[in-house]
């Protein structure tokens, strides 16, 4: 079966830095842009995203710095946050996926993958988040695919703790509006930006939130061995209020909307046929029942024993479903194995493939978030030894070595929601807990300052600086 595997040039720099402010133009119109960090009379390096690219001269047409105004280049569109750092000329943009015809003179279909999770880079809201889906957008709109397919491969029992677990000192409910984000730049993002490729669902595992985000797609597929499910772990969020009948009701109700979202955007998508409110809710709680009627080529599903067929009626876990169960009760229209069993169920049998692009985008926001964490985590383990006693010794210095890193934490932590997320989870830290210690910390060094000119002209010794956060003494 012939196939075309397409490598995009254009991911390598798909999301911009808000920080990029010098402009690279080469000699073939595509415009670069970061920071120039030096330059040589062979070559200008250029950091993006924390990533140095040497660019020789010879290449190069004009270097516009941020004081200057960027180049009105017919060959190439401004650079923006919303758009790639590489721009192409648009006829090399446009002959990058250009079509093949078949024998008949038909155009050949063209398919996109994208990734819903790989094992180890799958949890929904580190790997998985609506950023790295938009970051997509360029891409797709200059490839115009026919057919889009999701591919779902997500274990949550796999990863380190839920997303919806954290507990959000700044935040209300409308915070866990996650999923319903990431569904609305999938099903209406992606047409909004010109993207009208049909989509499809193909589940390898959907264990935990993914489901939810897998049941918001009408055409629905799973692999043979593919699970549905394992819902359980958002139900444990409220259960320390559950001894209060009221306020528990009311948490319940409006966790459980937050996880309808999806399922309400792909019944409006499918024109009204689509996943019902009671499949999802018994994935969610244990002790609701679930009972299933055949109607036709639809299932009424009841959360109770009075359907024909009682799918769940333990009380201490939420049901689950497996690919063949998924298949038998309708919520999914079929099983495949590899990509061309997939499209053969949709009579592909002649298609061109890409699945690189998008791929590239996620494999590179997840190896940009995981260093920016990396780099929080040796940031909190430098402020935990000078408390330890290494380090400057003198309260100036010390406090000044703690606010570097404090606000190099809170840098990544704008800048990756991922980053945020996991310093949540594994140190405790919010946001909005770190601006008030960098806030004091600024006004202890102040203090301090004022003091040194106190004591200068006569007057008393400075305080000893501090604080008892992260690294304080």
């Amino acid at each position: 079966m012939p196939r075309l595997f397409i490598t995009s040039l254009l991911t390598l720099f798909t999301m911009t830095s808000a920080f990029a402010e010098d402009q690279i133009v080469k000699i073939n119109g595509a415009i670069i842009s970061g920071q120039i960090i030096s330059e040589d009379g062979d070559a200008v390096v250029l950091s993006i995203r924390g990533i140095e690219l040497r660019i020789p001269k010879s290449e190069l047409r004009e270097i516009v710095r941020d004081e200057d105004d960027a180049p009105a280049s017919s060959g190439a569109s401004k650079s923006s946050s919303s758009s790639p750092m590489v721009e192409m000329p648009q006829a090399e943009a446009a002959n990058k996926w250009e079509r093949r015809m078949d024998a008949s003179g038909n155009q050949v279909p063209l398919i996109a993958i994208i990734p819903v999770g790989t094992e180890g880079r799958e949890q929904v809201g580190t790997d998985i988040v609506p950023e790295v889906y938009e970051a997509m957008i360029p891409v797709l709109s200059d490839m115009q695919p026919d057919y889009v397919v999701f591919r779902v491969n997500c274990n949550d029992k796999r990863e380190n703790g839920y997303w919806y677990q954290v507990k959000r000192e700044e935040s209300s409910m409308n915070d866990f509006d996650l999923l319903g984000e990431i569904a609305d730049v999938w099903h209406n993002r992606f047409e909004d930006e010109g993207i009208y490729a049909q989509p499809i669902c193909w589940v390898e595992d959907a264990v935990g939130s993914s489901a939810v985000l897998s049941l918001s797609f009408c055409d629905l597929y799973t692999s043979s061995e593919a699970t549905i499910g394992g819902l359980q772990g958002a139900a444990q969020m409220f259960e320390r209020v559950r001894n209060d009948e009221n306020t528990y009701g009311k948490y319940r109700e409006a966790f459980l909307g937050m996880f309808r979202g999806p399922l309400e955007l792909g019944r409006i998508r499918c024109d009204g046929v689509g996943h019902d409110n009671a499949l999802l809710d018994a994935l969610v709680y244990p002790d609701m029942r679930l009972s299933a009627t055949w109607q036709g080529r639809s299932v009424k599903w009841e959360l109770n024993r009075q359907g024909s067929y009682i799918v769940d009626d333990n009380e201490k876990s939420a049901v689950e479903f497996s690919a063949k169960e998924a298949g038998d009760f309708l919520i999914s229209r079929g099983m495949a194995d590899d990509l061309e069993d997939l499209l053969l169920l949709h009579e592909l049998v002649d298609f061109d493939l890409d699945d690189t692009s998008c791929q590239e985008v996620f494999d590179d926001y997840a190896d940009d978030w995981r260093k920016a964490l990396s780099d929080c985590k040796t940031a909190i383990e430098e402020m935990q030894e000078l408390q330890a006693g290494v380090g400057p010794s003198d309260a100036m210095r010390q406090a000044q070595f703690r606010l570097t890193r404090m606000k190099k934490i809170l840098r990544m932590m704008n800048r990756y929601s991922a980053v945020a997320l996991r310093c949540q989870m594994e140190f405790g830290l919010s946001k909005l807990g770190l601006k008030m210690e960098i806030e004091q910390l600024e006004e202890q060094i102040r203090a301090m300052r004022s003091n040194d000119r106190g004591r200068q002209g006569g007057g008393g010794g400075a305080p000893r600086g501090g604080g008892r956060g992260i690294g304080g003494r």
